[in-house]
């Protein structure tokens, strides 16, 4: 088990601008590294033509995730 998957197993994290590209990059590494996080509470403001969920699925479906995490999300 990695140093990251240690210190966040079991435990709930808050990812304040996960739209922009850190948010991204912090997002997929806890996605990949730690499988016993117990959840992850983003949050997105709205944007002009898009909800959240369309604002969400949209980075999901963007590099580096490819959709793969697409079927974690709870709504």
């Amino acid at each position: 088990m990695s140093m990251i998957a240690a210190f966040y197993g079991g435990k709930s994290i808050l990812i304040t601008g996960a739209t922009g590209f850190l948010g991204k990059v912090l997002m997929e590494k806890l996605f990949r590294t730690s499988p016993d996080l117990k959840v992850i509470y983003i949050l997105v403001r709205p944007k002009a033509g898009q909800t959240l969920q369309q604002r969400v699925f949209q980075i999901l479906n963007s590099k580096p995730y490819m959709a793969k995490f697409e079927s974690i999300i709870i709504k």
